[in-house]
């Protein structure tokens, strides 16, 4: 329930500020176990850190044209680091802007999709970002999307060159110990992370279609993939 309460506040607040249309989801990840794969660290003057834990695999997947079905996973190295600024705490929700940061996704051994080979399956590079998490709970997020910031994607296998809009929503669940504040701001702790991939375009300007319901939290908490509608564009495969 507290999961459900929080999704939906966060969704309200930011689709207050961005105007409805449909982003497409073209790939996901998630904890391939039940062992954390991501941490927070605090720092100085309630500001910290987000890293992924190292040696913590995930299970990562290209979407569908629709964004719903997978059609093709593979175990992953993932890579994510930011900094958090120091934030603010509305009600029982701290809520603090990051630095740029990335994530990525890298095959162990090189893997072949759609006719080509490679190892990189996904970087994500964004120069800002909001980091958000229940205080006294056991759930966060983080989230990126140009516009307004700058989100690039980069992959051995899909070319994102006439996107203009993209986004990224990771959900971080089981976090131990639950969230806390103390005299420098958030405790730290781990937790599991999963998350979505979106752009305005993906294999040939699908239509926009609701999210699966194994995702509807994630999508209504982070608010930004799958359920605003904009124009599409394309998105090919790697030339």
């Amino acid at each position: 329930m507290n999961r459900l309460i929080f999704a939906c506040a966060t969704a309200a607040a930011v689709l207050s500020a961005v105007p409805a249309a449909a982003i497409t989801n073209f790939a996901s990840f998630s904890a391939l176990s039940n062992s954390p794969n991501i941490g927070f660290t605090a720092g100085s003057g309630g500001s910290g850190s987000v890293a992924s834990l190292e040696g913590a695999p995930v299970t990562f997947r290209f979407l569908d044209a629709l964004g719903t079905t997978s059609v093709f996973d593979t175990n992953a190295i993932f890579s994510f680091m930011t900094n958090t600024l120091p934030g603010t705490i509305v009600g029982k929700t701290a809520i603090a802007s990051t630095t740029g940061g990335t994530i990525s996704f890298t095959a162990k051994n090189p893997v072949s999709y759609l006719g080509r080979t490679g190892t990189n399956l996904l970087t994500a590079t964004f120069n800002e970002g909001t980091f958000t998490g229940v205080v006294g709970g056991s759930v966060a997020s983080f989230f990126a999307s140009q516009p307004p910031s700058s989100v690039t994607f980069t992959s051995d296998f899909l070319k994102f060159g006439k996107t203009t809009e993209r986004d990224i929503a990771v959900a971080i669940d089981a976090i131990n110990p639950k969230i806390g504040l103390g005299k420098r701001g958030l405790g730290n702790f781990t937790g599991s992370a999963g998350g979505l991939f979106g752009v305005d375009g993906v294999g040939g300007s699908p239509s926009p279609v609701p999210e699966p319901a194994a995702w509807g939290m994630l999508v209504a908490g982070f608010g930004l993939v799958g359920t605003m509608t904009r124009r599409r564009s394309r998105l090919s495969v790697a030339a």
